[in-house]
């Protein structure tokens, strides 16, 4: 009995690990919330469950758990100790144990699940027999390849206007299900959501593609030989049936790569390329004396010499995400270069600028919008040093410092809830200690494998090119990650790649466990002598408890998978205009999950306007009724959360809207908007708002003050210029004084030909400033 159901355990955790990597790449939803990294989080969080139960069924069953000992135990435990004590002592304590909504992927609850997979695998999947214990990583791995190669074939027709996930969430094989402003002709991202993260993802299998190539060749050498061929045939060796495969997957990661147009992430994989050839180089050539003739002639060489030939070859004719080197290294590049002139030095480049217009219509470029955010980050680390401002808090630390400067680019209104660089993230929302733990981490793995490699004289080839190329992948994360941050597939490989060289070139090292005995007065018993015995009652109630708990969070990951979709639709519902028909599902999400904050939120933004609805229907009592639902809402949010400026905003909101009904709700819109500017003294739409809220009151000299506050912080505020000379042109028409009356009328001239300056067009302006002129 007990020998049937441990043989179950032992075949089902590493079935539920292959799962775990196969599948996280694909998932995706339409009705939730966010279509990519919610659902791949939620299926992590789910299979941690599942393997949390086989696991410790697997330790009742025993009676004992052994945990086995990585090198990386110290600065895996520093980590998370970091990150438990940012959490404690964090502005948000609740988003920093769940993670930021709608991706969650960074919270402590996310990383506690990273480690106990690492640690389950290790313990569980790692044999301590000599000939299994390189199985376990080189499937995983393999599977790891298999799943990229489907993600890519995936996202590739994508470029050409053909997108399989149209044709799934809509029924139709074109793009027409994305946004102009996210459209995968211009930058694929295949079922990743983001083509940054799809090419960090790539970036990781790229290498191991290589590698896992090198090792196909080197089996076919193998079976040459043992079958004593003296015909040596290049072509055979080179291009069997699976060499053929990882040369199509080299080719699909490569065009994946060039599509998805990310410069992070090609400049990560690019310098992880250069570590994994340079290592391979390094501790190879040894029997050929770094003779050159001998190299040139080597099987592996002329394989890597055929891959970096494609790269050229694609790259010369397709270019790269950077311009600076489609100048001189591309097709189209060079025929610009030599058939056109440089009118650089006919137009100078200041000439050739328009401020407001040119940076709303182009956008601004990412790099300059990534310096001011790292400005950012940068001020939140100096003020809270030590333990930051608490894991995942970046979305709300980040507007108390941001810069003025930020307010010049296209995304001057945008939410970061990543500092868009995953060190200084760390820095900003988790410390010194945070960071310095993090970076521990990395050290102490790559410093390790390199003093390993050295050290040892000779390398068994037969996963040695795979395990080189696990270096590059990891590298490559490690560059991207400068650029960008983390998502869940990307962590997996970040915290698994490091056991996966270790089992695959360093087995000794993971030999060692640490064993706790749950039985007392009894030996440990092992598996041969469980084969005829009978489970106890106290091991049933055990593990009856222990798939109780198991199916309890499995219960409470579901409602709140479901809840989620009910906001959703309310959301979206409430941003068509369809109040009344969000109700429902918004309502249905907070009684799923009434300890999310986002919900309700949002439905106290929703009732309270239902409440002016029902107000000009005359049903006055509801309506009342309502509004006192909408406040208490807004009151226990922001109560519970008063450090988040987003639920400030949503509060300002929701008192502007019940002022249709009664004008003293003005009054309480000031305070919560006086709060959201505390919390985000540089935000220009905040203090725009708060002249808005001055003005609806009648006082226009607060209005004005504010308004000019505002195009301080942002002087292309269109929006502001026009309400400044609103509010001028209504002091003229009221004010009986004739000089006073000129000098507003001046003032908003000189406003509204700001406003035409920037936006020729702008319809409002043209009347209002033709009105003025014509008087």
């Amino acid at each position: 009995m007990k020998t049937n159901l441990l043989n179950f355990i032992n075949k089902s955790i590493p079935f539920s690990f292959y799962a775990l990597f196969f599948l996280v790449p694909f998932l995706m939803y339409p009705k939730t919330f966010e279509l990519f990294e919610f659902n791949k989080m939620w299926f992590v969080f789910a299979m941690t469950i599942v393997i949390f139960f086989l696991w410790t069924t697997k330790i009742v069953l025993l009676g004992k758990l052994q945990i086995r000992r990585t090198p990386l135990d110290i600065p895996i435990l520093l980590f998370v100790a970091s990150q438990i004590i940012a959490t404690i002592f964090s502005l948000d304590p609740y988003v920093s144990f769940w993670g930021y909504y709608s991706r969650f992927n960074g919270g402590l609850l996310s990383t506690l699940a990273y480690i106990f997979l690492y640690y389950a695998f290790a313990s569980n999947m790692i044999s301590n027999a000599e000939g299994e214990r390189k199985i376990a990583s080189f499937k995983l791995l393999f599977i790891s390849l298999l799943a990229g190669f489907i993600v890519a074939l995936w996202g590739f027709p994508s470029h050409f206007g053909y997108d399989p996930t149209c044709f799934v969430f809509r029924g139709t094989f074109d793009v027409s299900c994305w946004t102009e402003q996210f459209q995968p002709k211009v930058r694929i991202f295949s079922t990743l959501g983001q083509p940054n993260w799809l090419a960090a993802y790539l970036g990781v299998l790229l290498p191991l593609s290589i590698g896992f190539g090198i090792v196909s060749i080197r089996q076919q050498i193998k079976k040459r030989l043992q079958s004593k061929e003296e015909k040596y045939s290049f072509i055979a060796e080179v291009f069997s049936w699976k060499s053929c495969f990882y040369f199509l997957a080299i080719l699909l990661f490569y065009l994946g790569l060039i599509f998805a147009r990310s410069q992070s992430a090609f400049i990560g994989v690019f310098v992880g390329m250069q570590v994994f050839l340079t290592l391979l180089f390094v501790f190879t050539t040894g029997t050929h004396k770094f003779n050159l003739k001998n190299i040139l002639r080597d099987t592996y060489f002329k394989y890597i010499f055929i891959v970096n030939l494609i790269f050229l070859t694609i790259t010369f004719f397709l270019g790269t995400p950077i311009e600076i080197l489609n100048k001189y290294a591309t097709y189209n590049g060079l025929r610009t270069f030599i058939s056109q002139p440089n009118i650089s030095k006919q137009v100078p480049q200041k000439e050739m600028q328009i401020g407001g217009p040119a940076l709303e219509g182009g956008g601004t470029d990412s790099g300059e919008i990534r310096l001011h955010v790292w400005a950012g980050a940068l001020k939140i680390f100096a003020a809270n040093p030590l333990f930051g401002t608490g894991v995942e808090t970046f979305a709300y630390a980040y507007y108390k410092v941001k810069p003025t400067s930020h307010n010049l680019t296209s995304e001057w209104d945008y939410l970061y809830n990543k500092a868009h660089n995953e060190y200084l993230n760390y820095a900003a929302t988790t410390g010194l200690f945070g960071l310095g733990t993090y970076l521990l981490f990395i050290g102490w793995f790559l410093a390790g494998v390199i003093y390993d490699l050295k050290k040892r004289k000779t390398h068994d080839m037969t996963y040695f090119p795979i395990s080189l190329a696990l270096i590059g992948g990891f590298v490559s994360i490690l560059l991207s990650n400068f650029f960008g941050f983390s998502v869940v597939v990307i962590n997996l490989f970040l915290f698994f790649i490091p056991l996966f060289f270790y089992e695959l070139e360093f087995p000794s090292k993971l030999m060692r466990t640490a064993t706790f005995s749950f039985r007392k007065n009894e030996k440990i018993e092992n598996a041969k002598k469980l084969k005829n015995q009978q489970l106890t009652i106290r091991e049933y109630i055990s593990i009856l408890c222990i798939g109780l708990l198991a199916l309890y969070f499995e219960f409470l990951l579901i409602t709140y998978w479901v809840a989620d979709q009910k906001y959703a639709l309310g959301y979206n519902l409430d941003r068509v205009g369809d109040y009344a028909a969000a109700y429902q599902p918004l309502t249905d999400a907070v009684k799923l999950r009434p300890e999310e904050a986002v919900f309700k939120d949002e439905l106290s933004i929703n009732l309270a306007t239902l409440s002016v609805l029902l107000a000009q229907q005359k049903q006055i009592e509801q309506a009342q009724q309502v509004a006192g639902q909408a406040i208490a809402l807004s009151d226990e949010v922001t109560r519970k959360h008063p450090n988040n400026v987003v639920y400030f905003k949503s509060r300002t909101r929701v008192f502007y809207a019940l002022s249709q009904i009664n004008p003293e709700y003005l009054n309480d819109a000031q305070e919560a908007i006086a709060r959201a500017s505390e919390l985000a003294p540089t935000d220009a739409k905040i203090t725009y708002n708060v002249a808005l809220l001055y003005n609806q009151q009648g006082n226009a000299e607060k209005s004005i003050f504010y308004l000019k506050k505002t195009l301080e912080l942002r002087p292309i505020y269109e929006d502001a210029w026009y309400a400044l000379a609103v509010i001028y042109d209504e002091l003229r028409k009221k004010t009986i004084d004739t000089q006073l009356s000129a000098t507003y009328k001046n003032e908003a001239i000189q406003a509204l030909e700001v406003v035409l300056k920037m936006y020729p067009n702008h319809e409002a302006a043209i009347t209002l400033l033709k009105k003025l002129t014509t008087n």
